[in-house]
């Protein structure tokens, strides 16, 4: 059985997003993509997918996600499944 990443994907979130973006893209040299999703605003950090990399993003939904105390949100990678198959 061929193991894959631990982590699937990660939110950072933040309270100013205009701020929080400039910053990544600044660090990291690059124009990051921006979208809404819901009530959610996304900055998507750059990743590399069909290579099976792992991706994140900042968000920003003040009535989901708050910074420091709560942290990020990361999901873990459960492939196959979770299913007990003894």
């Amino acid at each position: 059985m061929e193991l894959g990443n631990a982590l699937n994907w990660f939110e950072i979130p933040v309270t100013d997003f205009d701020r929080a973006k400039k910053f990544y893209e600044t660090i990291f040299g690059y124009q990051m993509p921006e979208n809404v999703m819901g009530s959610a605003r996304m900055g998507f950090l750059l990743y590399d997918f069909p290579a099976g990399k792992v991706g994140g993003a900042i968000v920003y939904n003040p009535e989901f996600y708050t910074p420091s105390d709560n942290g990020s949100l990361i999901y873990l990678n459960c492939q196959p499944d979770l299913q007990n198959r003894t």
